[in-house]
């Protein structure tokens, strides 16, 4: 968790340029405890692999906006590809997998990803024997694949078995571990009936939800993330995200989503930058809201009233 900054710490924003905060702000990233689980189940997956004779695998889910992207993301870039005088190395290689999923499609989309100049050549055979080559003179540790829930057809809402299975026998072939992130319902993929060898290997699951805000457990963790946001803005004052007005404020315009409220704070603080303000007021936020939330329910009132101009 990161530590509060003091105001000798804050004051060094003031003379800072404001491309810079900006930049900051622009990649900011909160590390609090429901996505570092998962961040270090990732890394338990990983490890093990290198201690068993059986690959296992990791199924993350969660609504848009729950932060499974963003911590795959953060994953790949710990364990970056690099470049020898033997070939590339690719330590984690990471795909989405593309709609229609076909297994000629998706075996295409990790050719792509790997590096392969031709991935598109080849019958779906050829590119599948042409992919493990690829996995192993690039050293690949882990496969992480996006968007698991297109093994269900969206329209006939039918398991895709073909795919199912050639990812299985990717993964028993290769003895690498995969991380599959998904929608919600990414689950019942896994547990359809005849994919039970599959579901075997992925009996490791975690859920991404938004946060919540009825009892007064959730209430708390939901401020304690907006204090670690709060601490982390390059402005030279503290905004006090997490006074309990201004904290039920922003939950009811992100609903504890956290892309959505990352959305709001980071607009917010790019409309105090430029406004020379050093902290986020409730006439900042609410202009925040409706340059970058209200399209989303345009019935819904602004939840921090009436929008003041910003000088």
């Amino acid at each position: 968790m990161s530590k509060k900054k003091t105001d000798t710490d804050r004051k060094k924003y003031k003379n800072m340029p404001i491309e810079d905060k900006v930049q900051m702000v622009e990649n900011l990233y909160v590390h609090f405890p429901r996505n570092e689980n998962a961040f270090k189940a990732i890394r338990e997956c990983h490890a093990h692999a290198k201690l068993s004779n059986e690959a296992e695998g990791l199924l993350i889910q969660g609504n848009t906006g729950t932060g499974k992207s963003t911590i795959i993301k953060l994953y790949v870039e710990t364990y970056p590809r690099s470049y020898t005088d033997e070939g590339t190395i690719v330590p984690v290689l990471w795909g989405t997998v593309p709609v229609p999923a076909t297994c000629k499609s998706l075996v295409t989309a990790l050719l792509t990803a790997i590096g392969d100049p031709a991935a598109e050549r080849g019958t779906q055979i050829s590119q599948t024997l042409r992919l493990k080559r690829y996995m192993e003179a690039c050293k690949v540790e882990l496969l992480i694949l996006n968007e698991f829930q297109h093994f269900q057809d969206r329209d006939s809402l039918k398991i895709l078995k073909t795919i199912s299975d050639w990812l299985k026998v990717l993964m028993e072939q290769t003895n690498v571990p995969i991380i599959l992130v998904g929608l919600p319902y990414s689950n019942s993929i896994l547990d359809e009936k005849g994919n039970e060898q599959l579901q075997r290997r992925f009996a490791s699951r975690i859920e991404l939800k938004a946060f919540a805000y009825g009892t007064s457990q959730e209430r708390e963790d939901f401020r304690r993330f907006l204090k670690i946001v709060d601490d982390n803005l390059p402005l030279a004052e503290e905004s006090d995200l997490a006074d309990p007005d201004t904290a039920l404020c922003v939950y009811a315009a992100t609903n504890g989503v956290v892309a959505h409220v990352m959305k709001l704070l980071r607009r917010a603080t790019v409309i105090a930058l430029e406004s020379n303000r050093e902290r986020l007021t409730l006439d900042i936020l609410s202009l925040a809201y409706e340059q970058r939330l209200a399209a989303n329910n345009p019935a819904k009132p602004n939840p921090f009233g009436e929008i003041a101009l910003v000088a």
